[in-house]
């Protein structure tokens, strides 16, 4: 649209002529209420007000089905997909095996609440609004959490405490049901562009995001399996304080890998990505002198330095993706 000049109506009101074409299309006239709201790097959003806003989405889903896996993943893929409503209708009565088993499905998903419930339907409604869902601070918990937990795995390994190992995996449920809420999150923003503009985030920057979840909910996953070996095999010695030096590097490359991610557009994620490359070569080459220990398990360490090796290389793709943002953008 071609720009408008402003104009001003007595002291300190200014105004702005609409454009005819847009006037048209929307059906605004003279006396019509519209809705103005301020956005990040001042901007204003203006669009025909909406009363009582839109009418949430809702999407019904039959049990029993073939089997309640369908059920559940049902449930995720339409919370995944945007809807504000999901219901849980059977055709007979839900047993207390499968009403736990869509329960727990609903507590791995952010913001879904049940709102109703009898014998033979469950209902849930999404509570959290799209502009209260910040993908940058969703990543930064995501982070944080794999921090922590690569941390206590370094200092299991450190000091012998298989319990402290144990606990690990345990967060990586929440990592999970952070990833769910991001890809909502990035999805409602590329529905509706409003929900973008307020992120202050392009088409690029959400498949950018969508591209970052699936590598922290990955590496969540690996460093569990990796707690789990650790917890199982590990016990003090050489071999553990190796490993643990690699955790700690592993540690450092996330916080790294995040945070060049995030400041993308401050230019500093080329020497965060160098300083990722740099501890992915030192865990490289601390791995193969790991190889060549003696040890009486040689396939349980084989698997073991190949799990390590995966989140080495997933936490470079998250350093590589800022790279490429830029690359993209200049």
């Amino acid at each position: 649209m071609p720009a408008r000049k402003a104009i001003e109506m007595g002291e300190g009101t200014i105004l702005v002529s609409l454009p005819k074409d847009w006037v048209r299309k929307y059906g605004v006239r003279k006396g019509d209420t519209l809705s103005v709201e301020e956005l990040p790097g001042g901007k204003i959003l203006i669009k025909p007000f909406e009363g009582g806003g839109e009418e949430p989405k809702q999407i019904t889903i039959e049990y029993p089905g073939d089997d309640l896996s369908q059920v559940t993943n049902d449930v995720t893929g339409a919370y995944l997909l945007g809807y504000d409503v999901i219901k849980v209708v059977g055709s007979r009565v839900i047993s207390r095996e499968d009403r736990a088993s869509i329960k727990s499905t609903i507590g791995r998903l952010v913001g879904l609440e049940i709102m109703d419930e009898d014998s033979k339907r469950i209902t849930m409604q999404f509570l959290l609004e799209p502009t209260a869902i910040v993908p940058e601070k969703i990543v930064l918990r995501m982070s944080g959490l794999l921090d922590g937990m690569l941390k206590d795995m370094a200092e299991g390994l450190a000091k012998g405490d298989m319990k402290l190992l144990g606990l690990v995996g345990e967060r990586d449920d929440e990592v999970d049901r952070l990833y769910f809420l991001l890809v909502r999150a990035t999805r409602a923003a590329i529905v509706r562009p409003e929900v973008a503009e307020r992120y202050g985030l392009s088409p690029v920057d959400l498949l950018d995001y969508r591209v970052l979840a699936s590598f922290l909910e990955s590496i969540g996953d690996a460093v569990t399996d990796l707690s789990h070996k650790f917890h199982h095999r590990a016990s003090p010695g050489r071999l553990a304080r190796e490993y643990s030096v690699c955790v700690s590097k592993l540690t450092a490359m996330n916080n790294l890998a995040t945070q060049g991610f995030i400041s993308r557009r401050a230019g500093k994620q080329m020497s965060n990505n160098r300083k990722v490359g740099a501890l992915a070569q030192e865990i490289a080459e601390k791995l193969s002198a790991i190889a060549k220990l003696p040890t009486n398990d040689g396939a349980e360490t084989a698997e073991t330095l190949a799990a390590l090796d995966r989140v080495s290389k997933l936490l470079v793709d998250v350093a590589d993706l800022a790279v490429i943002t830029q690359q993209v953008s200049e």
